[in-house]
């Protein structure tokens, strides 16, 4: 498995707010182990690590879908096929990707089929 900065170094490529986001959680981790959250919740090591290895996951799958798309525009099914991902997971990627503009649509084929594009931070593609 590799390590944890190099796999925020992959998010980073495609979503440098996303891995500024991570790494500030990685800085709390001991505060949420040893004096707890804003609410007074104390998280175990085990506890913080199953939540923050979700969320890396989470991230990381996101940042596969803009590397996917990134040169080439392509279906959702496409995306899925080549990352090896069910269709309606790589969709609810697309989707948040979408609202962090970060994948646009580039256009629709047949009139139904969307074909998706990455855009980088900041909206150049």
């Amino acid at each position: 498995m590799e390590a944890i900065e190099d796999r925020i170094l992959f998010i980073e490529k495609w979503d440098p707010f996303s891995a500024k986001k991570i790494r500030a959680l990685l800085e709390k981790k001991s505060v949420m182990v040893e004096e707890g959250n804003f609410y007074g919740e104390i998280y175990t090591d085990r506890q913080f690590r199953i939540a923050f290895d979700q969320i890396l996951e989470r991230e990381e799958a996101r940042s596969r879908v803009c590397e996917a798309i990134a040169d080439q525009v392509r279906p959702i099914k496409e995306i899925a096929k080549e990352l090896g991902m069910k269709p309606d997971e790589v969709l609810r990627h697309v989707v948040e990707l979408r609202r962090r503009n970060l994948v646009t649509v580039d256009h629709i084929e047949s009139g139904k089929t969307p074909y998706y594009r990455y855009t980088s931070p900041g909206g150049s593609s």
